[in-house]
């Protein structure tokens, strides 16, 4: 199974997801992978959200296989006074997701209401493209507005190994929540196992 969020190329395929704009390169060049051109919401407040636009709309024309990420808010305690800047930029990458078609993956940590209530408004203006909601672990209350909005979950072996497990993922149709590695590789192998037995025993997460 190919891993739906990691910043480290591997030869199985998946979605490779910058972190700052001068990742593109590197994950463009990866073989095997879907390239995503993106500014994580930890730089918001060191770009120029109008010419990361500019970029995204060109890079998008020029690679239509990439998607659009890493992107969207972080209100831990470390980032949260950047939080209007990353609404801006966060609005510019969905802009350009819309336009080109192309699922957005995003990032919400301590902002999952955040993130949503700014995703209901794009969908009110009929602006909302696909969305991809990365290291999931909101409650399954929000799960059932995300789900509502197109959404698909991703989750690594840190989400999946929680307490609170069973509770977040038991209702998220299988078909909508997919393994990830981020930045640890070496946790995705016990990962697809997790997700694997919750596809064969939907008990497994009750």
């Amino acid at each position: 199974m190919k891993d739906y969020h990691t910043h480290v190329p591997n030869d199985d395929g998946g979605y490779l997801c910058s972190v700052t704009r001068a990742d593109w390169d590197k994950v463009v060049a990866a073989r095997k992978m879907t390239p995503c051109f993106g500014v994580h919401p930890w730089h918001a407040a060191s770009v120029d959200p109008a010419q990361i636009a500019f970029d995204l709309d060109e890079w998008l024309s020029r690679y239509p296989q990439a998607d659009v990420g890493e992107t969207g808010l972080d209100a831990t305690k470390s980032y949260r006074d950047s939080l209007e800047q990353q609404k801006i930029l966060l609005q510019v990458h969905l802009g350009a997701a819309f336009r080109h078609d192309r699922m957005a993956h995003l990032h919400g940590a301590h902002a999952w209401a955040d993130l949503l209530s700014l995703l209901k408004e794009r969908q009110r203006n009929h602006t909302l493209p696909r969305i991809l909601l990365h290291a999931w672990n909101g409650s399954p209350e929000m799960a059932r507005d995300f789900l509502c909005l197109g959404a698909i979950f991703t989750v690594g072996l840190r989400e999946l190994s929680h307490p609170n497990a069973a509770e977040r993922y038991a209702r998220i149709p299988s078909d909508r929540i997919f393994p990830e590695s981020d930045d640890h590789p070496e946790d995705f192998p016990r990962c697809v196992a997790l997700l694997s037995l919750r596809r064969a025993d939907p008990k497994a997460f009750q």
